[in-house]
């Protein structure tokens, strides 16, 4: 059933559409194209977070391929995102991790969409790195969207709204990876790594698909 499957929708490029080779994610044009092997991701520490890494950049297509991923159900895309959240990992943060989370939705959101992307994300990364994936956050209140809202607003916005939802003994002293899709100022990695930290995690490390260019 899963090879006439595949004959009859063949797996395409989240990027450009075209039917993929066996064993590609994403095709050879757009890994040359998008893969910032040749360009620097971002890589940042925050207020909380000791070090945050993307994998891409928040623009053209992948921009396209995220808001796939988040807002039109194509839940295949976070496979082949994760694959280069990966790369981030291994070649850019370079640090020994112990488990990967994610960062939580409210519930509203997640009834409306059925899942969350960050986790979608992380779980696949999880089993890339072959290292467990915990959910350690929730949410507790809602927040305004992102889009749109100035540095100190985007820090105001997500103050205070998450909580751990996991015992503080599973993540103490822990070397933690918080997975998410968009990394623009980090404010919201920064309060989930608040969170972390106030429940005795070591280190918390960050990844994203991608990340927005700095004006």
């Amino acid at each position: 059933m899963n090879k006439l499957l595949k004959l009859l929708f063949p797996p395409k490029c989240m990027l450009c559409g075209k039917v993929l080779g066996d064993e590609e994610e994403i095709c050879s044009a757009c890994r040359e194209k998008v893969l910032l092997n040749t360009a620097p991701p971002r890589v940042e520490k925050g207020a909380f977070f000791d070090k945050a890494a993307a994998g891409l950049w928040y623009e053209g297509d992948v921009r396209q391929a995220l808001h796939g991923l988040k807002y039109r159900e194509k839940q295949s895309y976070a496979r082949p995102l994760a694959r280069v959240m990966a790369y981030a990992v291994t070649c850019k943060l370079q640090e020994e991790i112990d488990l990967v989370t994610f960062v939580p939705t409210n519930a509203a959101t997640l009834r409306e969409r059925g899942y969350n992307q960050a986790e979608l994300l992380a779980r696949e990364l999880a089993g890339m790195l072959d290292k467990p994936c915990l959910p350690t956050l929730e949410k507790t209140r809602e927040t305004r969207p992102m889009h749109g809202l100035r540095p100190e607003e985007r820090r105001a916005n997500v103050l205070g709204a998450y909580r751990l939802c996991c015992p503080a003994e599973s993540v103490k002293d822990k070397r933690i990876l918080v997975a998410d899709d968009i990394l623009t100022t980090g404010s919201t990695l920064s309060e989930s790594a608040r969170m972390l930290k106030t429940a005795g995690v070591q280190r918390v490390l960050c990844v994203c698909a991608a990340a927005a260019r700095k004006s």
